[in-house]
């Protein structure tokens, strides 16, 4: 893998991807809103960069793992960089949004999101690897999760379990 593996960039979103790995096993509410919040901030991220600098891209061609990779981005993705940015922005928005909802829509967006996830691991350092299997397993979790409920409720609405003693 190339790349500066010990930027602080790098060093930090592979500490924050075993943070919410960690989160989505305590508290898969706070987990789920993670990944929410992670995914609709990348959309806005590639959203931005794609219509001001699409050319900054090209750079993961210089750190890819994958030789596969590396021709994609040189090639078919060097003429069409925006589209295609703009395109993987919207699916990130989308999984992200879908991620407050319960049962099958959080279902497909988990799955998406895993989908993306394993699918930029090959960019190695480009996508701070290993976290995007990080944060992939994440997903997984949540999607074992027997209970789902959507993390604002989860977020806002306190359980007590205390029972009231009557003297």
């Amino acid at each position: 893998m190339r790349g500066n593996i010990f930027s602080t960039a790098y060093m930090l979103s592979n500490v924050i991807a075993v943070m919410i790995v960690y989160l989505c096993i305590l508290k898969p509410a706070f987990g789920r809103m993670c990944i929410s919040i992670l995914f609709i901030g990348a959309s806005i991220v590639n959203t931005v960069i794609a219509i001001s600098h699409p050319r900054l891209y090209l750079t993961y061609a210089d750190v890819a793992a994958v030789p596969l990779y590396v021709q994609f981005i040189n090639g078919f993705f060097s003429r069409h960089i925006t589209t295609i940015v703009l395109s993987i922005a919207t699916a990130q928005f989308i999984i992200g949004g879908l991620l407050i909802w319960k049962g099958t829509l959080e279902k497909f967006a988990l799955g998406g999101a895993t989908m993306f996830l394993v699918a930029i691991a090959p960019l190695g350092a480009g996508s701070s690897f290993p976290s995007s299997l990080l944060l992939a397993l994440a997903c997984l979790l949540l999607m074992r999760e027997k209970e789902i409920k959507p993390w604002p409720e989860t977020l806002f609405h306190i359980k007590s379990d205390s029972k009231k003693i009557i003297s």
